[in-house]
């Protein structure tokens, strides 16, 4: 049995978040090519629905499973710029009706913001934004809904240069690019892709274009093709189902902020895209109070840590953003009836950290007040 320990390389890659969300089927069949490419059987890697001939390329396959192939490829073929190479492979042919949608635009800006509108085939995991800073436009997208890692950024980021390189047939001029997630060893071969500074371990994954760039004419416009085309594209983003579950989603980001403090009303809501009032209305709407909702969030991920018997009760307070493990006794107490200790001596390690969503909001709202720090 082979027991050799992934390069420090390799395992920056696995620095990432759980996610939901689905991908097109269409994906895997690009990383299928690429294993192919490199002497690797797709088959000893990826399911075998993934293989099938003739997929739609509107099918769908869960993010998640996706980003776990991609890391088993990379694993595969030691190759910790997975990410950036599958990238560069990635053509606007691979994407079915949408990708015609792409190559029928009048310009590159019109192709770009498409991207951005039907986000949601490609995946629905963290929305694509577009705003404009000063002569350049920005496409990025954050982590509200979890970092799906350095492989998925970097393969999402490098194929849409490329799909813009191929559109307009010409190399395209980037400003700047930034990622999320921690930085390879080797930078330079993404500064010589993108052609400009590059850097990691930042706020947001984002790519920064300039205004001029977006009125670089296509090959082959063509208004007939890009509305029949779109019609088809339209209807296949109606049949999505929603994006993610508000109260899901809430929880998720207020586990993520936990680690810095007690995750606020306004602090969660910048997360999820929503004005203070807009993400109160909507939880009321569904039966749910703000602190309510944080409580169990944090309920759930003490006892996932508590489940851990590596972490000491020091460490799980820390974990949670406590300065003083006597504060977070305090609060857990407070929201599940019982002391860390005795719920730990009660349960141990056999329980397990749950799934994401998994706790739900009761049927009336708590009348805790918010965990002290």
């Amino acid at each position: 049995m082979d027991t050799r320990q992934p390069s420090p390389e390799l395992r920056r890659l696995h620095e990432r978040d759980v996610v939901q969300g689905m991908v097109p089927q269409t994906f895997l069949r690009v990383l299928a090519e690429h294993l192919q490419r490199h002497g690797v059987a797709p088959a000893s890697l990826m399911p075998p629905d993934a293989l099938q001939p003739g997929q739609h390329h509107l099918g769908r396959h869960p993010a998640e499973a996706y980003c776990q192939l991609l890391l088993r490829a990379a694993e595969r073929l030691n190759d910790p710029l997975l990410g950036l190479h599958l990238g560069q492979s990635i053509q606007p042919s691979h994407l079915g009706a949408l990708g015609y949608v792409l190559l029928a635009c009048e310009n590159l800006g019109a192709a770009l913001l498409r991207i951005q509108r039907y986000h949601r085939l490609l995946h629905d995991i963290n929305p694509i934004q577009h705003h404009i800073e000063g002569d350049s436009m920005v496409l990025q997208w954050g982590v509200a809904r979890g970092k799906p890692g350095a492989l998925f950024d970097e393969t999402g980021l490098t194929a849409i240069v490329q799909f813009a390189r191929a559109l307009c047939g010409r190399k395209l001029a980037v400003q700047a690019v930034d990622f999320v997630n921690p930085p390879p060893s080797q930078t330079a071969p993404f500064v010589e892709h993108f052609g400009c500074p590059v850097r990691w371990g930042q706020a947001v994954t984002r790519l920064v274009i300039p205004l001029a760039s977006l009125q670089t004419p296509l090959h082959q416009p063509d208004p007939v093709l890009r509305g029949l085309m779109e019609a088809q594209v339209d209807a296949a983003l109606a049949h999505l189902p929603d994006t993610g579950d508000l109260l899901d989603l809430t929880r998720r980001v207020v586990r993520q902020l936990a680690r810095h403090g007690v995750p606020e009303l306004e602090q969660v809501a910048a997360e999820l895209r929503l004005s203070p009032r807009a993400f109160y209305r909507r939880l009321a709407e569904r039966g749910c109070q703000f602190r309510q909702l944080r409580d169990d969030a944090l309920r759930e991920l003490a006892e996932a840590h508590l489940g851990d018997p590596r972490l000491t009760l020091a460490d799980v307070s820390e974990l949670l953003g406590y300065t003083e493990q006597s504060a977070f006794s305090r609060a857990f107490k407070r929201w599940s009836g019982t002391s860390p200790l005795k719920w730990r001596q009660d349960h141990g390690a056999r329980v397990k950290p749950p799934p994401d969503g998994s706790a739900r909001c009761s049927e009336s709202p708590s009348p805790r007040s918010a965990p002290g720090r």
